[in-house]
């Protein structure tokens, strides 16, 4: 069965309107016109960068949790790279995602096990995979290590 979400975004000029159709979400506004011309640029691959580490983190969660695994934190950093291809038209070359959790060392052989189902990555991640790699960093912190 197919899902569907939709977002909607409105432009006029420097002023960006988008909506996330979601009350989690709520709406974004941006305001180019407070930004120096050198910030402006780079909200799209934030954008990007947020949805897939968004995507990857609840997925971990839920693998965790499925396995009665129960951490402190979850905390993680999406790296965005982008560049040109042999036309020179701008493309993402690839995604980083860096992924700390922290739990009692009780779950390590729980964490080992999910850590490699997470290899597959999750619905984002995986559907961006055939364009350009995405790497997956996921590390553990024990706080009595």
């Amino acid at each position: 069965m197919a899902q569907e979400v939709t977002v909607e975004l409105q432009r006029s000029g420097p002023h960006i309107g988008l909506d996330m159709q979601s009350p989690a979400l709520g709406s974004v506004h941006i305001d180019n016109d407070a930004l120096p011309e050198n910030e402006r640029a780079g909200s799209a691959k934030k954008l990007l960068g947020a949805s897939v580490l968004y995507c990857y983190i609840a997925a971990l969660d839920k693998a965790l949790d499925a396995r009665g695994a129960k951490y402190d934190t979850i905390s993680g950093k999406a790296s965005v790279s982008a560049g040109s291809d042999d036309k020179g038209r701008g493309r993402i070359l690839g995604i980083t995602l860096d992924v700390i959790v922290r739990m009692d060392a009780a779950y390590e052989d729980i964490f080992e096990r999910v850590r490699k189902v997470m290899r597959n990555g999750c619905l984002v991640s995986a559907s961006l995979e055939p364009a350009f790699p995405v790497t997956y960093n996921l590390q553990l912190e024990c706080p009595d290590d």
